[in-house]
């Protein structure tokens, strides 16, 4: 077996991501999926997050494939390995070969901490994933439970929850855009983009404060305009013009597949005005009415996270999986 790296431009990624598909599939077949051309934009790395890319071959056949994640802003001990293998292909030692390329690189690199995600159906609450994980000294640190929603998507009833929020909003300016923040609120988006990572729970994880600014913001909608994919951003903006919440949709431009509900945060500040509903709410219905042939929107929630589990199975989510925070020093 050779194991060589690999950049996600070149001629040997397809097969790269022919693996990593295979192995993910066999782990939660029903899960979200990137596709290939999105995943080679976001492992080209950016100056906030470094990419490293191996793949492994026997008898010039693709066999397994990994990648090493690198913070470049924060988090600086931090590295981030994934290591796939295809399912026929198991138990020949090839995932624990990668995972000692991966640990080589990152020690030359300062890492001294490793933090992997790892996702599941409902029903089982371990697959191949968790399996390696564990028997590689990796601990579970946090639980988090996936919900999506699917057609038909309760309009009406996204709407009411949008209107019943409302009125405890009084004074709050509701704003809207897609893809490119405007001028007059990206500094604020960004500072809340950089409190998401110490306000929402993270269980047991060792993980610092994100490093979070105008560049940084510039930079993932960039990423994503290459990437092919549309996001759709609603905000509560508060009287004295500081950005009190925020929540964010992505789908692709040329896939009805799967939307991805990423960022939702609601300043300290300002909870108690239901402004985690109504953004939701407004977001979503943004996202439906530009998009009518959406088939999923997925999002997730830590397991003790109950005031957000408790808006997301209002405006219609339903569980669907769970993903789950593994650690481990190195």
């Amino acid at each position: 077996m050779r194991i060589r790296p690999i950049e996600s431009t070149g001629d040997d990624f397809a097969a790269w991501y022919d693996v990593y598909l295979s192995a993910r599939l066999a782990d939660h077949p029903d899960g979200p999926q990137w596709l290939e051309h999105e995943l080679s934009v976001i492992y080209e790395g950016n100056a906030n997050h470094g990419v490293k890319l191996w793949l492994a071959d026997d008898r010039d056949k693709a066999v397994g494939a990994a990648v090493l994640g690198l913070p470049l802003r924060d988090n600086l001990t931090l590295a981030e390995p994934e290591v796939y293998v295809r399912p026929e292909e198991s138990r020949r030692g090839i995932g624990g070969t990668l995972l000692a390329t991966l640990d080589d690189a990152a020690r030359e690199l300062g890492r001294t901490s490793q933090l992997i995600y790892l996702e599941g159906p409902t029903g089982a609450d371990r697959t191949s994933g968790t399996a390696f994980a564990e028997k590689h000294a990796f601990t579970r640190r946090i639980t988090e439970i996936a919900r999506v929603q699917r057609p038909p998507f309760d309009l009406d009833g996204i709407a009411r929850a949008e209107e019943a929020a409302r009125p405890l909003a009084e004074g709050y300016t509701i704003v809207g855009w897609r893809n490119h923040a405007p001028d007059e609120y990206v500094e604020e988006y960004a500072r809340l983009e950089g409190r998401l990572s110490t306000d929402a729970p993270l269980g047991d994880l060792d993980y610092e404060a994100e490093a979070w600014d105008v560049t940084r913001i510039r930079t993932g909608e960039e990423r994503r305009g290459r990437m092919g994919r549309d996001t759709w951003t609603t905000a509560a903006m508060a009287p004295d013009g500081t950005m009190a919440g925020v929540t964010v949709i992505m789908l692709a431009r040329d896939s009805d597949a799967t939307g991805f509900q990423d960022t939702t945060v609601v300043d300290p500040r300002h909870r108690g005005h239901r402004l985690g509903l109504l953004l939701k709410a407004t977001n979503l219905r943004r996202v439906l009415a530009d998009r009518p042939g959406v088939q999923t929107v997925w999002t997730w929630n830590a397991d003790s996270n109950a005031h957000m589990i408790a808006i997301n199975e209002a405006l219609g989510y339903r569980v669907a999986g769970w993903s789950a925070g593994y650690q481990r020093s190195l």
